[in-house]
């Protein structure tokens, strides 16, 4: 769906969970040109049902690219893509903050790609060309780069497909529009098998993976959602009427949220959970508190201790 403020709903927010978020937030800003959006301290019992991690308190600093309601929220998942303006700069400055690419840059000159680890292992893809040519106007194009795309390695292909596609009826695109499997040497996996679904959602892609070849690790006894690494993507609506549909599908299909988002307001939200243990944040938005909530440059830092504004 589409509406006068763009695709509906579009990724709006890749969730990071760093174990050194100042540093974290240097690597997005100061090395992929990241603009600044404010954040916000809390803790409390909603966002312990919220997140389903008991006693929390975080501190959340939000950073935007040059789209339209998008936003990088520094708190699997296994690695993001991001396309930059200017591939040698960004490259020249990755070690400046520590981190390091895990191989040399492929492609030819327009066309490069390059993988590096923050300081926490997360695998951060950089390119020099964007896999997609219909996008909307940057929003904010003093920002150098773009998140285009989450991945994210699954243990049942056509489990994901009925989440994904059947349920919350995102695009399904050809797989190597983002990757062919020769690029799996970029993240340290050259001669990997796997079988690949492309979804897109407003101006971004949702990379998933069913590996064959190395077999995948589960996730480690007692994980919590709190864990370094990806921790989730958010669906971002502009219309209530969209987010409400959707969310009463997932609901519909047997798939369970951690609490109920309020009937009105600018603003409602709620962490879900497909069948094989990912979670996916849905929200509405309205235009009005981009402000308050990191989707413009330049925010403040607040706290809570409740729920967001309704």
């Amino acid at each position: 769906m589409t509406t006068d403020h763009g695709p509906d709903p579009g990724v709006a927010q890749f969730a990071v969970s760093a174990s050194d978020m100042p540093r974290a937030a240097q690597l997005y800003c100061d090395v992929l040109g990241c603009l600044k959006a404010g954040g916000l301290l809390i803790w409390g019992d909603f966002l312990a049902t919220l997140q389903k991690v008991p006693d929390p308190a975080a501190a959340l600093w939000w950073l935007i690219d040059r789209q339209d309601f998008v936003q990088l929220e520094v708190w699997g998942y296994t690695r993001m893509s991001f396309h930059v303006d200017d591939f040698d700069a960004v490259l020249a400055r990755i070690p400046t903050v520590g981190a390091s690419t895990i191989t040399a840059p492929i492609g030819p000159d327009g066309d490069r790609r390059v993988c590096m680890r923050d300081l926490d292992g997360l695998i951060i893809e950089v390119m020099e060309r964007d896999p997609l040519d219909d996008l909307r106007p940057a929003r904010w194009p003093e920002a150098g780069s773009a998140i285009r795309a989450v991945s994210l390695s699954v243990p049942d292909l056509e489990k994901a497909r009925r989440f994904w596609v059947e349920t919350l009826s995102l695009e399904v695109v050809d797989p190597t529009l983002l990757h062919t499997p020769d690029m799996e040497a970029l993240w340290g996996l050259p001669g990997a098998k796997s079988e690949t679904l492309l979804l897109r959602a407003g101006d971004q892609l949702i990379e998933v993976q069913q590996y064959s070849d190395p077999a995948p690790h589960p996730r480690p006894l007692g994980y919590l959602l709190s864990d370094v690494g990806i921790l989730n993507v958010a669906l971002g609506y502009r219309t209530r009427a969209a987010f409400t549909e959707a969310f009463t599908r997932l609901i519909e299909n047997g798939y369970t949220a951690n609490v109920e988002p309020n009937d009105e307001g600018p603003f409602t939200s709620s962490y879900v959970n497909d069948d094989q243990g990912f979670s996916l944040e849905m929200f509405h938005c309205a235009e009005e508190i981009d402000g308050y909530l990191g989707f413009m440059p330049e925010g403040t830092w607040r706290s809570a201790t409740g729920r967001p504004p309704r």
